[in-house]
């Protein structure tokens, strides 16, 4: 259960991160008032289509949760044990079914060719080697049938990279070795029967990383001056703070395909 990523975080360390002083009563509370991220609300709309979704890297389950509310079958796979504890009962707070499955995503996956409709990978892949990326990515293909979605922090994203690079700087950022991408498209150049397009959301959210001083003053005239808002849209100039790469399968025997 050995993940190779560029982060300095332990196993243990990572689910601290992820779950410190949180419960799944209070996150199912959020999810059932509506209250969860708009990239959620973009995967909603991606698998509008999809009767099972995949969720590698799941870590909390909020998405997995959120799809579930609207009659996706949702598999959470993640490296961490008390990842997946915290998401089985956030499930049962919710009254909800899903298959929690301990697994390395950086290795073949435990499931057959074609099993999954859709499968999405989020806030994973900036912290993985390019041939950790490599081996994701062509499993996440192997098991759709119809299409693959990732999200990484997107690099043209100026509040971000300017909030990220502040914080590292006063030693309060905790997503240690985490690096941002502006495409992830060279990945699939060599890839057949598979149509990959890019975009980017929650431009609003962006501003959440400007922590330095004046960094409120600055959101409040950027969500004022540029009409932000919390929604699911695709963001203008690039300013997104989640790059969104779609890989759409056109025929039904691309789990054969090959990335670069």
């Amino acid at each position: 259960m050995a993940m190779v990523h560029r982060s300095n975080l332990s196993q243990t360390e990572w689910s601290n991160v992820w779950l410190d002083e949180v419960t799944p009563k209070a996150v199912a509370a959020q999810l059932t008032n509506g209250d969860f991220l708009p990239w959620t609300e973009t995967l909603l709309q991606l698998t509008t289509d999809a009767e099972n979704v995949l969720d590698l890297g799941s870590g909390r389950g909020e998405h997995s949760a959120i799809l579930a509310r609207n009659g996706r079958q949702t598999t959470l796979v993640d490296w961490s044990r008390q990842n997946l504890d915290f998401s089985a009962k956030l499930f049962e707070e919710l009254s909800l079914r899903g298959q929690f499955v301990e697994a390395d995503i950086t290795e073949a996956l435990p499931f057959e060719a074609g099993s999954f409709d859709v499968v999405f990978c989020c806030g994973v892949l900036e912290f993985l080697p390019d041939g950790a990326i490599q081996v994701v990515l062509r499993e996440a293909l192997r098991v759709s049938r119809k299409r693959i979605i990732i999200m990484v922090p997107n690099a043209f994203c100026l509040p971000y990279r300017v909030g990220k690079w502040h914080m590292e700087r006063t030693g309060t950022w905790v997503w240690k070795g985490e690096s941002p991408f502006y495409t992830l498209k060279p990945y699939f150049a060599s890839s057949n029967n598979l149509r990959v397009f890019e975009f980017s959301v929650a431009a609003k959210h962006s501003l959440k990383f400007l922590q330095m001083p004046m960094g409120r003053r600055i959101a409040k005239t950027c969500t004022r001056l540029f009409r932000l808002q919390d929604h699911a849209q695709h963001a203008r100039f690039k300013q997104g703070y989640l790059l969104v790469t779609v890989g759409e399968k056109t025929r039904n025997d691309t789990h054969t395909l090959r990335l670069s």
